[in-house]
């Protein structure tokens, strides 16, 4: 102990090089942790992304590239399944829930889904979460539209907004449905998946919105197709002229209440169903009417009855005769997927080892340079009594406490940085950034930092060593 009080009291004579070695070994300990803290979370976060779900089928094809699509909607599924091998699957008596998932449109950048309400029921994230709604309710209307909260976020929407999707990716300029318009009826809460940059919508809409009939659904009869506009209002123009006087008589109406425009978007927030049907177009009044399902989806989740039936009835669906179809589990595909960036995972390593190592021989240079100048203190130390060994512990021991101070200032640093960046994160990326304790493993890092800081401290403390031994209370050049 009285080592370590010389060496502390030893380095506030030396307050500036101390906090300059003390802050490039914090710096790097941070970074270290900072690395692995990132790494971790993104991996958690990746495997979270779906849970629950015991199969995705699709199209017989790539593993990697039916997993991109439906959980993570990244890229395209070219091809397609028949809808009713959805319907026959979804009898098998392994089968506990079956959930079609059809892709293929946008809007404004962002994935529009098209599926049916058993999704809400079925669907779950990181260990079983369900999805909740934050606004408005789900609507059983073919119509309505439930958004991600980064959608409603990032492009201002509220509860009943009039949203048109557009054709595939955006790619063609224009092409977007605007015979179909939806409204919105919710806004879930924040999940930290892929669902929060999505827009669901229902498969009979999916499949108005993808008819051959000229942008047209058809016409119930004694119905003419009118030509639309681009903004879709034109084809039901015959509908609000003869709705005129209903509509009229509903303004003075509203004008007779107190606070008019209130109550009328009171009213049209509890009553999505009526605000749609009132200004549904001519196309959307058919699909009304006969509410198609498509003819082909994408991918099917399935939940099964026990776990024991997965690898059962992923041979089935691997080798179903009806058509090419290829099942995936989620969690193995995910772990497969997350080890296609091994590479720059030990990029990442190496990088951080280097920035550590570079700040313990930052703490080597300094100690060094200083030790012609301190050969006069050892030379005291020695004239009243100091030995040798004395010496050689106190270099040890500044180094040592020089390393633990900066560990500790780094993990402080650490935490307060992921205190500052996880709103932020969350809120611009979608990345939740857990904040948690270090882990074994982290403390081992630790550790070795630490150890490492006093074999490097050897050389130093063997030179000072031999000097004590040499010097009297002159200093040799």
């Amino acid at each position: 102990m009285a080592i370590l009080s010389l060496a502390f009291k030893s380095l506030l004579n030396r307050k500036l090089t101390f906090f300059i070695t003390l802050f490039s070994i914090a710096i790097s300990v941070t970074l270290l942790l900072g690395v692995q803290t990132l790494k971790t979370e993104t991996n958690n976060s990746f495997l979270k992304s779906i849970s629950g779900t015991d199969l995705i089928v699709g199209s017989r094809g790539a593993s990697s590239q039916l997993l991109l699509s439906t959980v993570f909607h990244i890229g395209n599924t070219p091809n397609t399944i028949e809808y009713k091998t959805y319907k026959k699957l979804s009898e098998a008596p392994a089968v506990d829930w079956a959930v079609p998932i059809s892709l293929g449109d946008s809007h404004k950048g962002y994935t529009v889904m098209g599926t049916d309400l058993s999704f809400y029921d079925h669907f779950s994230y990181a260990n079983k979460q369900k999805l909740r709604v934050q606004s408005g309710s789900i609507d059983e209307d073919i119509f309505a539209i439930v958004i991600g909260s980064e959608v409603a976020k990032k492009l201002n929407y509220k509860i009943g907004d009039r949203v048109i999707v557009t054709h595939g990716g955006g790619e063609i300029e224009g092409h977007h449905h605007d015979n179909i318009p939806f409204y919105i009826s919710a806004i879930l809460a924040p999940s930290f998946t892929a669902i929060d940059q999505t827009l669901i919508v229902s498969l009979e809409a999916m499949a108005a919105m993808h008819t051959d009939n000229h942008d047209h659904f058809g016409a119930l009869p004694g119905e003419t197709i009118l030509p639309s506009d681009h903004d879709g209002h034109a084809a039901h123009e015959s509908h609000e002229d003869h709705d005129h006087e209903e509509h009229v008589a509903h303004e003075s109406h509203e004008d007779h209440d107190h606070d008019d425009h209130a109550a009328h978007e009171a009213h049209d927030d509890h009553d999505h169903t009526a605000h749609s049907a009132h200004q549904d177009t001519q196309d959307q009044r058919v699909a009304r009417l006969l509410k198609v399902k498509p003819e082909k989806i994408n991918a099917v989740f399935i939940g099964l009855t026990s776990p024991q039936a997965i690898l059962g009835m992923q041979s089935y669906i691997n080798n179903f005769k009806e058509e090419p179809l290829s099942a995936i589990i989620p969690s193995i595909a995910l772990q497969e997927l997350w080890e296609f960036f091994s590479l720059a995972e030990v990029a990442l390593n190496i990088v951080t080892v280097f920035v550590v190592l570079v700040g313990l021989l930052g703490m080597l240079s300094i100690i060094l340079m200083s030790l012609n100048e301190r050969r006069r203190e050892m030379a005291i130390l020695r004239s009243v009594g100091a030995r040798p060994g004395h010496i050689f512990g106190l270099i040890i021991g500044e180094a040592g406490f020089v390393c633990l101070s900066g560990i500790l200032l780094g993990v402080a640093l650490l935490y307060i940085l992921l205190a500052i960046l996880q709103a932020p994160l969350a809120a611009h990326f979608g990345f939740y950034l857990d904040i948690n304790m270090l882990t074994s493993y982290d403390l081992g890092i630790l550790a070795i930092i630490q150890l490492s800081a006093l074999v490097i401290a050897l050389i130093p403390g063997w030179l000072i060593y031999k000097y004590s031994l040499s010097d009297g209370m002159s200093i040799k050049f």
